[in-house]
């Protein structure tokens, strides 16, 4: 925990220090490139768990009746805003 700490505050350093616009692209370059690395080593740790290849129909059928879920009820909530905003507009 302290390591990441530590070169988390080390990048936070040089960031502050070094603003050049090559300095800027190559961070964003190499934030971009972490990022999907840690993604990809993410997907092979999953990929090898047993359980979850298992039972990964029935993450999904649950994962997908979670966002159809989600999504109906961002649609009538907003309806529902929509509605008392006219309301208020009105009077």
């Amino acid at each position: 925990m302290w390591l990441l700490l530590a070169v988390l505050a080390l990048g936070f350093l040089v960031g502050r220090l070094v603003r050049s616009g090559l300095a800027r692209r190559t961070g964003k370059t190499l934030s971009t490139v972490g990022l999907l690395f840690l993604l990809f080593a993410m997907g092979v740790r999953l990929g090898q768990e047993e359980f979850l290849r298992m039972k990964l129909a029935s993450f999904g059928l649950s994962a997908l009746s979670l966002a159809f879920a989600a999504g109906a009820g961002a649609v009538v909530v907003a309806g529902l805003a929509e509605r008392m905003v006219r309301k208020r507009k009105r009077l």
